[in-house]
Protein backbone atom coordinates (compact mmCIF):
# COMPACT_ATOMS: atom_id res chain seq x y z
CA UNK A 1 0.00 0.00 0.00
CA UNK A 2 2.60 2.36 0.65
CA UNK A 3 4.78 1.64 -2.67
CA UNK A 4 1.56 3.10 -4.29
CA UNK A 5 1.63 6.31 -2.84
CA UNK A 6 5.49 7.02 -3.79
CA UNK A 7 5.58 9.52 -6.48
CA UNK A 8 6.36 8.16 -9.79
CA UNK A 9 9.99 8.62 -10.93
CA UNK A 10 10.07 9.34 -14.78
CA UNK A 11 13.46 7.83 -16.21
CA UNK A 12 16.51 9.96 -17.28
CA UNK A 13 17.03 10.73 -20.64
CA UNK A 14 21.17 9.55 -21.42
CA UNK A 15 22.92 12.38 -21.97
CA UNK A 16 23.85 12.94 -25.79
CA UNK A 17 27.17 12.89 -27.17
CA UNK A 18 26.56 16.51 -28.76
CA UNK A 19 25.67 17.94 -25.39
CA UNK A 20 28.93 16.48 -24.36
CA UNK A 21 30.62 18.09 -27.49
CA UNK A 22 28.60 21.51 -27.04
CA UNK A 23 29.61 21.82 -23.47
CA UNK A 24 33.08 21.13 -23.65
CA UNK A 25 33.15 23.69 -26.91
CA UNK A 26 31.48 26.15 -24.51
CA UNK A 27 33.88 25.70 -21.92
CA UNK A 28 37.10 26.06 -23.90
CA UNK A 29 35.53 29.49 -25.58
CA UNK A 30 35.17 30.28 -22.11
CA UNK A 31 38.50 30.06 -20.81
CA UNK A 32 40.19 30.80 -23.83
CA UNK A 33 38.24 33.99 -23.96
CA UNK A 34 39.30 34.70 -19.77
CA UNK A 35 43.06 33.51 -21.03
CA UNK A 36 42.81 36.61 -23.67
CA UNK A 37 41.63 39.11 -21.18
CA UNK A 38 44.22 38.18 -18.82
CA UNK A 39 46.85 38.29 -21.57
CA UNK A 40 45.55 41.79 -22.55
CA UNK A 41 45.26 43.35 -19.02
CA UNK A 42 48.77 41.85 -18.29
CA UNK A 43 50.34 43.69 -21.69
CA UNK A 44 51.42 46.84 -20.59
CA UNK A 45 52.38 45.80 -17.13
CA UNK A 46 55.19 43.10 -19.16
CA UNK A 47 56.31 45.43 -21.49
CA UNK A 48 57.37 47.68 -18.72
CA UNK A 49 58.77 45.02 -15.96
CA UNK A 50 61.10 43.90 -19.67
CA UNK A 51 61.85 47.75 -20.38
CA UNK A 52 62.81 48.44 -16.74
CA UNK A 53 64.75 45.09 -16.37
CA UNK A 54 67.09 45.99 -19.88
CA UNK A 55 67.50 49.42 -18.21
CA UNK A 56 68.77 47.90 -14.97
CA UNK A 57 70.82 45.76 -17.09
CA UNK A 58 72.54 48.72 -18.78
CA UNK A 59 73.56 50.27 -15.82
CA UNK A 60 75.24 46.94 -14.61
CA UNK A 61 77.09 46.98 -17.81
CA UNK A 62 77.88 50.58 -17.43
CA UNK A 63 79.01 50.10 -13.62
CA UNK A 64 76.61 52.45 -12.05
CA UNK A 65 74.20 49.66 -10.32
CA UNK A 66 76.00 46.57 -8.99
CA UNK A 67 74.80 42.95 -9.52
CA UNK A 68 73.65 42.78 -5.63
CA UNK A 69 71.26 46.07 -5.81
CA UNK A 70 73.19 48.62 -4.71
CA UNK A 71 74.40 52.33 -6.93
CA UNK A 72 78.11 52.55 -7.30
CA UNK A 73 80.72 54.74 -8.60
CA UNK A 74 83.52 53.90 -10.84
CA UNK A 75 86.71 55.17 -9.89
CA UNK A 76 89.70 56.34 -12.07
CA UNK A 77 91.63 53.45 -11.18
CA UNK A 78 88.75 51.10 -11.99
CA UNK A 79 87.69 50.40 -8.17
CA UNK A 80 84.20 50.85 -7.22
CA UNK A 81 82.53 53.14 -4.84
CA UNK A 82 79.22 51.93 -3.27
CA UNK A 83 76.89 55.25 -3.52
CA UNK A 84 73.37 56.29 -2.99
CA UNK A 85 70.97 58.41 -5.18
CA UNK A 86 70.49 62.26 -4.10
CA UNK A 87 66.73 62.98 -4.65
CA UNK A 88 67.11 66.50 -4.51
CA UNK A 89 70.47 67.15 -6.41
CA UNK A 90 69.49 63.90 -8.49
CA UNK A 91 73.18 61.97 -8.49
CA UNK A 92 74.59 59.47 -6.84
CA UNK A 93 77.01 60.47 -3.76
CA UNK A 94 79.30 58.11 -2.21
CA UNK A 95 78.24 55.82 0.47
CA UNK A 96 80.31 54.05 3.43
CA UNK A 97 77.86 52.60 5.40
CA UNK A 98 78.12 48.90 5.24
CA UNK A 99 76.44 46.93 3.59
CA UNK A 100 75.87 49.61 1.26
CA UNK A 101 71.98 50.25 0.66
CA UNK A 102 69.74 48.92 -1.89
CA UNK A 103 68.27 50.85 -4.72
CA UNK A 104 65.02 50.98 -5.01
CA UNK A 105 63.16 50.45 -7.71
CA UNK A 106 61.96 54.21 -8.11
CA UNK A 107 65.64 55.40 -8.18
CA UNK A 108 67.17 52.92 -10.59
CA UNK A 109 64.01 54.00 -12.99
CA UNK A 110 64.86 57.62 -12.07
CA UNK A 111 68.85 57.48 -13.03
CA UNK A 112 67.89 55.31 -16.39
CA UNK A 113 65.94 58.40 -17.11
CA UNK A 114 67.91 60.76 -16.40
CA UNK A 115 71.13 59.17 -17.69
CA UNK A 116 70.30 56.90 -20.52
CA UNK A 117 69.80 58.18 -24.16
CA UNK A 118 68.93 56.15 -26.99
CA UNK A 119 69.90 57.59 -30.36
CA UNK A 120 70.58 55.73 -34.08
CA UNK A 121 73.79 55.57 -35.96
CA UNK A 122 74.15 54.57 -39.24
CA UNK A 123 76.81 52.79 -41.80
CA UNK A 124 79.27 56.05 -41.94
CA UNK A 125 78.95 56.38 -38.09
CA UNK A 126 76.55 59.52 -38.21
CA UNK A 127 74.12 59.76 -35.22
CA UNK A 128 70.71 60.88 -34.97
CA UNK A 129 68.03 61.05 -32.62
CA UNK A 130 64.46 58.57 -33.27
CA UNK A 131 62.08 62.03 -33.88
CA UNK A 132 64.29 63.26 -36.30
CA UNK A 133 64.15 59.32 -38.22
CA UNK A 134 60.43 59.63 -37.48
CA UNK A 135 60.83 55.80 -35.73
CA UNK A 136 59.38 54.89 -32.75
CA UNK A 137 62.07 53.22 -30.30
CA UNK A 138 59.41 50.16 -28.71
CA UNK A 139 58.00 49.60 -32.91
CA UNK A 140 61.94 49.75 -33.45
CA UNK A 141 63.01 47.21 -30.69
CA UNK A 142 60.61 45.00 -31.20
CA UNK A 143 60.98 44.88 -34.88
CA UNK A 144 64.80 44.51 -35.04
CA UNK A 145 65.96 42.62 -31.38
CA UNK A 146 65.48 39.10 -33.36
CA UNK A 147 67.62 40.18 -36.93
CA UNK A 148 70.19 42.32 -34.46
CA UNK A 149 70.24 45.85 -34.31
CA UNK A 150 73.23 46.10 -35.83
CA UNK A 151 72.30 44.42 -39.00
CA UNK A 152 70.01 47.66 -39.32
CA UNK A 153 70.35 50.69 -41.61
CA UNK A 154 69.59 52.69 -38.33
CA UNK A 155 71.37 50.70 -35.70
CA UNK A 156 70.89 51.36 -32.07
CA UNK A 157 72.75 52.70 -29.33
CA UNK A 158 72.60 54.31 -26.00
CA UNK A 159 74.41 57.14 -24.67
CA UNK A 160 75.15 56.78 -20.86
CA UNK A 161 75.22 60.46 -19.54
CA UNK A 162 78.02 61.58 -16.57
CA UNK A 163 76.97 61.54 -13.33
CA UNK A 164 75.52 65.06 -13.19
CA UNK A 165 73.26 67.33 -12.05
CA UNK A 166 72.77 68.92 -15.60
CA UNK A 167 71.47 65.31 -16.74
CA UNK A 168 68.18 66.09 -16.90
CA UNK A 169 68.46 68.94 -19.12
CA UNK A 170 70.76 67.09 -21.86
CA UNK A 171 68.21 66.51 -24.64
CA UNK A 172 69.45 63.26 -27.46
CA UNK A 173 69.81 66.56 -29.98
CA UNK A 174 71.77 67.97 -27.52
CA UNK A 175 74.22 64.82 -27.76
CA UNK A 176 74.40 64.76 -31.56
CA UNK A 177 76.19 68.07 -31.45
CA UNK A 178 78.72 67.43 -28.77
CA UNK A 179 79.30 63.59 -27.09
CA UNK A 180 82.68 64.88 -25.37
CA UNK A 181 80.59 64.26 -22.32
CA UNK A 182 79.57 61.22 -22.18
CA UNK A 183 80.39 58.59 -19.55
CA UNK A 184 79.83 55.74 -21.95
CA UNK A 185 78.01 53.68 -24.78
CA UNK A 186 75.93 50.71 -24.56
CA UNK A 187 75.50 48.84 -27.65
CA UNK A 188 72.98 45.80 -27.87
CA UNK A 189 74.85 42.42 -28.25
CA UNK A 190 72.55 39.49 -29.40
CA UNK A 191 73.36 35.94 -30.59
CA UNK A 192 72.88 32.24 -30.67
CA UNK A 193 74.36 30.04 -27.39
CA UNK A 194 74.16 26.28 -27.59
CA UNK A 195 70.37 25.91 -27.11
CA UNK A 196 68.72 29.37 -27.75
CA UNK A 197 69.40 33.04 -28.85
CA UNK A 198 71.10 34.62 -26.29
CA UNK A 199 70.64 38.58 -25.57
CA UNK A 200 72.90 41.27 -23.52
CA UNK A 201 74.41 44.91 -23.85
CA UNK A 202 78.09 46.11 -23.44
CA UNK A 203 79.37 49.08 -22.40
CA UNK A 204 82.63 51.02 -23.47
CA UNK A 205 84.54 54.27 -22.40
CA UNK A 206 84.22 56.95 -24.01
CA UNK A 207 87.28 56.10 -25.67
CA UNK A 208 84.94 53.13 -28.41
CA UNK A 209 87.79 50.63 -27.77
CA UNK A 210 88.24 49.70 -24.28
CA UNK A 211 85.31 47.49 -22.19
CA UNK A 212 83.47 48.53 -18.76
CA UNK A 213 81.18 45.75 -18.43
CA UNK A 214 79.03 43.56 -19.98
CA UNK A 215 75.98 41.45 -19.17
CA UNK A 216 73.44 39.09 -20.81
CA UNK A 217 69.65 39.55 -19.74
CA UNK A 218 68.06 36.70 -21.81
CA UNK A 219 69.56 33.13 -22.22
CA UNK A 220 68.79 29.84 -21.96
CA UNK A 221 71.90 27.84 -21.47
CA UNK A 222 72.90 24.92 -19.18
CA UNK A 223 72.80 26.20 -15.28
CA UNK A 224 76.29 26.05 -13.72
CA UNK A 225 77.88 25.36 -17.34
CA UNK A 226 77.12 27.51 -19.81
CA UNK A 227 74.43 29.46 -17.77
CA UNK A 228 77.92 31.27 -16.30
CA UNK A 229 77.41 34.05 -19.25
CA UNK A 230 75.15 35.98 -16.42
CA UNK A 231 77.15 35.18 -13.45
CA UNK A 232 78.87 38.34 -12.49
CA UNK A 233 82.10 36.62 -11.42
CA UNK A 234 82.65 35.32 -15.30
CA UNK A 235 81.24 39.09 -16.44
CA UNK A 236 84.13 40.69 -14.01
CA UNK A 237 86.96 40.11 -16.28
CA UNK A 238 85.54 41.90 -18.94
CA UNK A 239 86.63 45.41 -17.66
CA UNK A 240 89.44 46.79 -19.93
CA UNK A 241 89.21 44.55 -22.26
CA UNK A 242 89.56 45.83 -25.85
CA UNK A 243 87.14 45.20 -28.65
CA UNK A 244 89.35 46.08 -31.38
CA UNK A 245 91.77 43.33 -31.51
CA UNK A 246 95.57 44.63 -31.28
CA UNK A 247 98.10 42.98 -33.29
CA UNK A 248 100.47 40.67 -32.04
CA UNK A 249 103.19 44.07 -32.42
CA UNK A 250 102.65 47.55 -33.76
CA UNK A 251 99.51 49.98 -33.59
CA UNK A 252 96.09 48.62 -34.10
CA UNK A 253 94.38 49.24 -37.34
CA UNK A 254 91.08 50.53 -36.39
CA UNK A 255 89.87 50.06 -39.92
CA UNK A 256 90.47 47.10 -40.40
CA UNK A 257 91.04 45.00 -36.73
CA UNK A 258 88.74 42.27 -35.89
CA UNK A 259 86.16 43.05 -33.27
CA UNK A 260 84.69 41.50 -30.59
CA UNK A 261 85.60 39.55 -27.55
CA UNK A 262 87.20 36.44 -27.75
CA UNK A 263 85.82 33.53 -25.23
CA UNK A 264 88.98 31.04 -25.07
CA UNK A 265 89.38 27.36 -24.67
CA UNK A 266 91.00 27.97 -21.66
CA UNK A 267 92.37 30.28 -19.75
CA UNK A 268 94.13 33.57 -21.53
CA UNK A 269 97.14 32.94 -19.37
CA UNK A 270 97.73 29.95 -20.85
CA UNK A 271 96.70 30.86 -24.34
CA UNK A 272 98.20 34.62 -25.42
CA UNK A 273 100.55 34.84 -21.94
CA UNK A 274 100.90 38.87 -21.73
CA UNK A 275 100.85 39.28 -25.54
CA UNK A 276 98.68 42.39 -26.84
CA UNK A 277 96.42 39.65 -27.71
CA UNK A 278 95.75 38.35 -24.33
CA UNK A 279 94.03 42.69 -23.72
CA UNK A 280 91.29 40.94 -26.38
CA UNK A 281 90.34 37.64 -24.79
CA UNK A 282 88.70 36.39 -21.81
CA UNK A 283 88.69 32.82 -20.13
CA UNK A 284 86.19 30.68 -20.82
CA UNK A 285 83.77 28.03 -19.16
CA UNK A 286 84.50 24.67 -18.01
CA UNK A 287 82.18 22.09 -19.95
CA UNK A 288 80.75 24.97 -21.96
CA UNK A 289 82.95 25.35 -25.11
CA UNK A 290 80.07 25.69 -27.41
CA UNK A 291 78.36 29.01 -25.35
CA UNK A 292 81.54 30.17 -25.68
CA UNK A 293 82.09 30.08 -29.35
CA UNK A 294 78.55 31.31 -29.58
CA UNK A 295 79.19 34.49 -26.85
CA UNK A 296 82.45 35.39 -29.20
CA UNK A 297 80.25 35.52 -32.15
CA UNK A 298 77.86 37.61 -30.69
CA UNK A 299 80.43 40.07 -29.84
CA UNK A 300 82.32 39.89 -32.95
CA UNK A 301 78.66 39.86 -35.39
CA UNK A 302 76.98 42.93 -32.97
CA UNK A 303 79.94 45.63 -32.63
CA UNK A 304 81.11 45.00 -36.24
CA UNK A 305 78.61 47.08 -37.74
CA UNK A 306 79.08 49.97 -35.13
CA UNK A 307 83.00 50.19 -36.47
CA UNK A 308 83.06 53.85 -38.12
CA UNK A 309 80.67 55.05 -35.43
CA UNK A 310 83.28 53.80 -33.23
CA UNK A 311 86.26 54.96 -34.73
CA UNK A 312 84.79 58.12 -34.45
CA UNK A 313 83.99 58.21 -30.75
CA UNK A 314 88.62 56.97 -30.62
CA UNK A 315 89.30 60.21 -32.51
CA UNK A 316 87.11 62.64 -31.15
CA UNK A 317 88.29 60.92 -27.49
CA UNK A 318 92.07 61.66 -28.54
CA UNK A 319 90.84 65.26 -29.43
Amino acid sequence: MAEENLPKMEPTRPTSNFQVLFFIIILCFAAGLILAIVSFSLKNPQKEAKEFDESKQMLIAAKILSSEGYFELLQEDGTLQPASFDTQKKILTPDSRKPPPLATEEDIKTVAKLRIRPLLTDAKGNLSTFSQKGIDLSTYREENKESGFGTAPDKLVYVILPNSSDDEKISEEDLIKDLTGAYAFVIPVSGFGLWAPIYGFIALFPGGDKVIGTTWYEQAETPGLGANISEPAWQKQFYGKLIFQPPTEGATDFQTAPMGIIVVKGRVKDIYGNSPRSKNAVDGMSGATLTGDGVTAAYRNSLTPYREFLIKMHNLSKK
